[in-house]
């Protein structure tokens, strides 16, 4: 019995299974999925959000049933390094369409090459091992045939494999149980598997196979966090209405429980804060009754009412005497002053400008953009005094432009325009007219406080309101015609209304009353008492109000409730301890024997004289996660992502892969399904070549509908003299997957292809013989197309000696000799049959008036034998060259 070898690690999933014991359930439910099925979808960040609210109490509809991370969901790395091959598949349920009977065997050393066009089955033999064996993506669960009635349950198979090269006894695999142990060894390429992918910033990087979970647990966790922190901010974000009350606030036991409302706050004791027995409701009606006649409340109002009128009164007197007849009559003659400078102003600029490219100057306007001129300058030109014009190399402040002899003096012109004494005088008067309508509009006449200064007058019970009325409305009326005479330069307008000049004593009167009643109430008054009676009153409004809202703060209580259920949740989604662990693992795993694997496979690959030059450089993700980043030699800084080709970055990606199998002890089969996917035929070959070398150290199976790659894997292994063992899949009527051993018809050999011709033709034969003759011609028809095929094949391989292969990228010229063999008999033989059967076939439409012959099962035979004496014949002539 095998000991297990104690310096071997068990490797990265067993760590993270023994160290996920301590997580919550959802994470290690988390790390089943990654482990299974690669990153996270997005239902399984949904189901798994789920999962860890209701693991913290919140409420949850719908929670998945999980499944934490076990021994049978991770990878099983062999402890003893043996190696481990599988023998074949048999007995697929439910894959697909793949037939039940079938029994697909594998060589147990070198290369096994699977080939099957699309819709053959091919792939579904491929996710059979894709799932049961070592793969960095397992894939969906494998569905079956949708187009037939297939029976219930999941996939299945019997999978036969060696330990060590002793077969073993055959084992049954179901999809989505426990893996069959020992598979764990066997790993698994594709497209999805390939452990190279694009990061962000297009970078190209290589994580070894393991180290990704953790990370990938880590932006999951994270994911998770964003979704319930958008919950805590939605639910965080709604205040209730109930704290904007008066009643929320203050002294009373009411102001101070709801502000401090938490989580924790018993709903028992706001029932019992929010109920009010029948003495302390009759005390809620009795007490503002007895405060009704509160003396301290009274003469506090009556001080605040006198307050009012007289901010009123000073609005009136201040409006009454800025618009008084004598007032208005001084802003008209400002108005006149004004027009009459800008006048003398404007003659003078005509005078003096009236020959320049431009009018209006001397504007107001136009001084704006003169004075404009003159701030830039000082901070432009500092030392110069504007506008400067002194200078060889002067320029114009706002243009830029250098000044010319003309614009000097314009500009010399303007400045000591603006500084003659009528262009001042004008802006002077201007500047006194708009500073006394501007004083007009800072009076408070449209404030919005008049509404309420009004109704204390009209409180006061007497006639001066309907007077003070109508002061604001000749006040009013009077600024408008002035603000509309400022607009239109119209001043010769009439001053409306008459203004009052016995309102301001009114209303001083009126304030003095006031006050003098306020200082008589007060001396009634027992301070003490009173504040005691507010102080009970306020308590009881707050208790009476906080039944009307009870519900709405019991659900705010709720609410925090889920808020701190939340809080649990997100820290359950902190990611320090996955960042310890990841970094842990990083330093035990990521050695330099896997960057010296990878370097050797790159130095190997290449593509005629081109070699892809890249290496593997340490590097630090998220979560403390290692990986090697991929960078070009001697550009270190290059965007390698957007530099290779796809095909290059398979390559890359083949390279990584295998660098890591070289890191282990094991050589256990590797599987390969459809690898050359966006690959040119260059690199075709040089995978092909690949993987027939790793052939000479282990089982190698290679799935692929490539016609060209598989003849590239045939010449390699016929080159290196590898064993090679070919199965083709074929479809017939409802089933694929049928198992046929040897070459599809595309790639079989001419020997080969007489062969099945021939054994075609005798299976013919009943037919012919039981005159079922349409059946027979049909049969007979497709026989002489393929023979012409073969025909064709026959030129290539045997005429011409391959010296010209289709898809080969090179001319084998050392060849060339051998066609000298090839006789005027050789070539009219050939032609002759050919020529048959382009006669025979469908390939060309036939007249209805030429009889036509259908061949008899000898006829078939005998012109089978004929290509066959044609290539013996040549094959003699060529050996004697």
């Amino acid at each position: 019995m095998a000991t297990t070898n104690p310096t071997l690690k068990k490797g990265v999933h067993h760590d993270i299974l023994q160290w996920s014991v301590k997580l919550p359930a959802w994470q290690r439910d988390a790390l089943r999925r990654i482990v299974e099925n690669g990153p996270l979808s997005e239902q399984d960040i949904d189901e798994l959000s789920a999962a860890c609210r209701h693991a913290n109490g919140c409420d949850e509809e719908s929670v998945p049933e999980l499944v934490p991370l076990a021994a049978e969901h991770i990878p099983t790395r062999n402890e003893n390094a043996e190696k481990v091959t599988v023998s074949s598949i048999s007995e697929p349920e439910n894959v697909n369409a793949v037939d039940s009977q079938q029994s697909l065997p594998f060589a147990p050393s070198g290369l096994t090459i699977v080939f099957g066009y699309n819709g053959s089955g091919k792939s579904g033999y491929g996710r059979i091992l894709r799932r049961a064996c070592r793969a960095r993506n397992k894939g969906d669960a494998i569905l079956p045939n949708v187009m037939a009635n297939a029976p219930d349950g999941p996939a299945s198979a019997v999978i036969t494999y060696a330990l060590n090269d002793v077969e073993q006894s055959p084992e049954q695999w179901i999809d989505g149980q426990r893996a069959i142990d020992l598979l764990g060894s066997i790993s698994f390429f594709d497209a999805d598997c390939a452990s190279v992918h694009v990061r962000d910033k297009n970078d190209v990087a290589f994580t070894p196979f393991g180290l990704d979970v953790l990370p990938t647990l880590g932006e999951s966790c994270k994911a998770i966090q964003s979704k319930l922190n958008v919950e805590k901010a939605s639910l965080e974000s709604d205040v209730p209405k109930f704290l904007n009350s008066i009643h929320a606030t203050g002294s009373t036991v009411v102001g101070k429980t709801l502000p401090s409302l938490k989580s924790s706050t018993k709903t028992e004791d706001l029932d019992v804060l929010a109920s009010l027995s029948n003495a302390e409701l009759k005390r809620l009606k009795d007490i503002p009754i007895q405060l009704a006649s509160d003396p301290q409340k009274t003469a506090k109002e009556l001080r605040t009412r006198a307050g009012r009128i007289a901010s009123l009164q000073k609005t009136i007197a201040e409006g009454s005497k800025a618009l008084s007849d004598s007032a208005i009559a001084s802003i008209k003659s400002l108005a006149d002053d004004a027009m009459t400078k800008a006048k003398a102003a404007k003659v003078a600029a005509k005078a003096n400008f009236s020959n320049e490219p431009l009018s209006d100057i001397g504007e107001p306007v136009w001084r704006e953009l003169w004075e404009a001129a003159r701030r830039y300058s000082a901070v432009a030109i500092p030392d110069g005094e504007f506008p400067v014009t002194d200078t060889e190399d002067a320029v114009c402040v706002l243009c830029q432009q250098s000044l010319d002899a003309d614009a000097k003096d314009r500009l010399s012109r303007f400045e000591d325009f603006v500084r003659d004494d009528s262009a001042q005088q004008a802006a002077k008067a201007k500047t006194a007219l708009q500073n006394a309508i501007k004083t007009l509009d800072g009076l408070g006449l449209r404030n919005d406080a008049l509404g309420e200064q009004l109704k204390d007058v009209e409180a006061s019970g007497n006639a001066t309101s309907v007077v003070v009325r109508q002061q604001l409305a000749t006040l009013l009326r009077r600024l408008r015609a002035v603000q509309q005479a400022n607009e239109t330069d119209a001043w010769d307008f009439a001053i409306p209304g008459v203004l009052q000049e016995t309102i301001d004593a009114k209303l001083i009167s009126l304030i003095a009353s006031l006050q003098a009643k306020a200082m008589e109430v007060e001396k009634s008054a027992d301070v003490a008492e009173r504040r005691k009676l507010e102080s009970t009153l306020a308590e009881l409004k707050a208790r009476d109000w906080l039944a009307t809202v009870l519900g709405d703060v019991k659900e705010y209580v709720s609410r925090l409730v889920d808020i701190d259920k939340l809080k649990k949740a997100i820290k359950q989604t902190k990611t320090t301890a996955i960042t310890a662990k990841s970094k842990e693992l990083a330093k035990e795993y990521v050695t330099d024997q896997l960057r010296d694997a990878f370097a050797n496979e790159i130095k190997g690959m290449k593509q005629g004289t081109q070699r892809l030059n890249v290496e593997l450089v340490p590097a630090v993700g998220q979560y403390g996660s290692t990986y090697y980043r991929v960078q070009l030699v001697g550009a270190s800084k290059a965007d390698i992502g957007t530099i290779v080709s796809e095909g290059e970055h398979r390559c890359i990606a083949l390279a990584c892969f295998l660098s890591e199998l070289a890191t282990e002890p094991s050589k256990s089969t590797v599987v390969f399904d459809d690898p050359v996917t966006s690959l040119d035929h260059h690199w075709r070959g040089c995978f092909a070549q690949r993987l027939v070398d790793e052939a000479a150290q282990r089982q190698v199976v290679v799935f692929t509908h490539d016609i060209v790659f598989l003849q590239d894997l045939l010449h390699g292994a016929d080159e290196s003299n590898a064993s090679i063992q070919i199965q083709h899949l074929e479809v017939r009527k409802a089933n694929s997957g049928l198992v046929e051993h040897g070459l599809p018809w595309d790639a079989k050999s001419v020997g080969d292809r007489i062969d099945k011709l021939e054994k075609d033709v005798r299976a013919a034969k009943p037919l012919y013989e039981n005159l079922q003759h349409e059946e027979y011609k049909t049969r007979v028809e497709g026989v002489y197309g393929k023979l012409r095929a073969t025909i064709e094949k026959v030129v290539e391989e045997q005429l011409f000696y391959r010296v010209v292969v289709r898809h080969r990228d090179y001319i084998n010229l050392k060849e060339l000799r051998k066609t000298a063999a090839i006789t005027d008999d050789h070539c009219l033989r050939v032609k002759k049959l050919f020529d048959k059967c382009c006669n025979i076939t469908d390939a060309h439409h036939r007249s209805p008036s030429r009889s036509f012959s259908v061949p008899t099962p000898a006829d078939a035979l005998n012109d089978l034998s004929e290509l066959t004496s044609i290539v013996n014949a040549v094959k003699a002539e060529q050996r004697n060259v």
